[in-house]
């Protein structure tokens, strides 16, 4: 399983270089990177994978306080699916006093035979924004 995603090396080669190790730090980077890539696209917007992505905050608007377990769940499904890196995944809606929706994200950080846990922050805020941490 290589540890940089496949667009990350296409954008970085590492030609003329000797091959090193990614660190856990550098592995937790480019899947953070791609986590806001797929939350960042709209399901429906890829024809070739049209579950990629998450639905948008403006459809679930409406079906609020079930849009919060929603959302949980689309970001789960969105993770389990397309990236391998991250296994035991668990979403977690941590309450707020303002107009965001904060989500924690608990994984498996999976790398040739090992695993470390890792942690990442999502919220929406009331422009519906989403953004990750």
């Amino acid at each position: 399983m290589a540890a940089r995603s496949l667009l990350s090396r296409i954008r970085r080669p590492d030609s003329g270089t000797a091959r090193r190790s990614i660190t856990d730090a550098e592995l937790r980077e480019t899947v953070l990177e791609h986590l806001r890539v797929m939350c960042g696209t709209r399901q429906g917007t890829m024809i070739t994978c049209p579950d990629y992505g998450t639905a948008t905050v403006s459809e679930m608007v409406h079906a609020f306080p079930d849009a919060i377990a929603e959302m949980a769940r689309a970001i789960k499904h969105t993770i389990m699916n397309y990236e391998p890196r991250l296994r035991n995944v668990r979403i977690t809606h941590v309450p707020t006093d303002d107009m965001t929706l904060r989500y924690e994200i608990h994984a498996q950080l999976c790398r040739e035979g090992s695993s470390v846990p890792v942690q990442f922050e999502t919220s929406i805020d009331a422009s519906r924004r989403m953004s990750l941490r």
